[in-house]
């Protein structure tokens, strides 16, 4: 059981995971520091993966709570649904087909323990197929969060990374029992936008957020899981192809990109306090995606907007932390020129 003055629970959701799930169970078992308990929802699995469960809970080291969904809700409402029942103060949230490294829990909660200022911490994560063998990029590799990415992040611009993308899984991460309380419920209007990104990003607006610079995780990627770090394989277009193509094709993206941080900024007002300087951050870039999302067909219209925000600085502020000076003036010339 924890030797800690905090308690510990594991948040672990379950579909159909009979193939993996045995061997994560083994390596939540395998901890140098146990939690105090294991709540398990599944989401009305067809296999025998809730036969596994309640077959690991007669032996397990640990309390073991098991619950089944009456019916299917998915991903971000299972975890919600998880961690809710959860009464450690300390929470773990547990994919069903990774493999913990023994020393997860006890390098995270310490962590904690020691900054009493941060409601979260994620590490890093080394990439297996599904044979368990591993890759040779790790998870922080293909989200790209490097050198100067985690530099930014210990400065406390976190959430100029994340407006960018996410770039924690919730199965590297670790987060205060209180810190529900503003975190829920949810949010399930916005497209592929999991619990782990709204947990990460309110977190970084509050710069309550840090990380473990090491891999804690076997995370592994396989072709039925349903949360992972699968490629898109995007083509990008060639320079002749994206001055022939219509305009309007163009600001297709930025304008759902518009609709789903105006939609993220909506909820965040409820929990954030208005004079918030990320939060402002925030409302900063909705306006630039705004003015991106809606420049006029007529080329010598966008002049002004592109040059008012290139002076206002967004082009610089908001551009992905590996652009180049050079990359962010053809970013703003091809606004004017597409």
């Amino acid at each position: 059981m924890s030797t800690n003055k905090s308690l510990i629970s594991v948040a672990l959701c379950t579909y159909n995971g009979e193939r993996f799930l045995w061997e994560q169970l083994e390596s939540l078992a395998r901890q140098t520091q146990l939690p105090d308990e294991l709540v398990i929802y599944d989401d009305r699995s067809t296999d025998n993966t809730v036969d596994l469960v309640h077959k690991f809970a007669l032996t397990a080291p640990f309390k073991v709570r098991v619950f089944v969904n009456e019916q299917q809700v998915g991903v971000t409402k299972n975890f919600e649904k998880a961690l809710t029942q959860c009464t450690g103060d300390t929470l773990f949230l547990c994919d069903q087909d990774d493999v913990w490294h023994t020393e997860k829990i006890a390098h995270m909660a310490a962590f904690l323990e020691q900054n009493p200022s941060l409601n979260v911490v994620f590490s890093d994560a080394l990439l297996i197929n599904e044979q368990g063998e591993p890759f040779q990029s790790t998870f922080w590799d293909v989200v790209r969060l490097q050198s100067v990415q985690l530099q930014q992040w210990r400065q406390g611009e976190s959430i100029r990374i994340m407006l960018i993308g996410n770039r924690v899984a919730g199965c590297t991460m670790a987060l205060r029992k209180s810190f529900l309380n503003q975190l829920l419920p949810f949010p399930l209007d916005i497209p592929d936008f999991l619990h782990d990104t709204w947990i990460a990003f309110v977190a970084s607006v509050l710069e309550q957020i840090q990380f473990i610079p090491e891999p804690l995780v076997n995370y592994r990627q396989h072709a039925a899981q349903q949360v992972g770090t699968r490629p898109k394989n995007l083509v990008p277009l060639s320079l002749t192809q994206r001055l022939a193509r219509p305009h309007q094709q163009k600001l297709i993206p930025y304008q759902q990109r518009q609709r789903e941080l105006q939609t993220l900024y909506n909820h965040l007002q409820r929990i954030v306090p208005k004079e918030n300087k990320n939060l402002k951050i925030v409302e900063e870039k909705l306006h630039f995606l705004t003015v991106r999302a809606s420049l006029p067909g007529n080329r010598m219209l966008r002049l002004v907007p592109v040059f008012r925000e290139w002076i206002r600085g967004n082009y610089h502020y908001f551009a992905d932390q590996d652009t180049s000076p050079r990359g962010i003036f053809m970013t703003a010339l091809g606004d004017v020129l597409e």
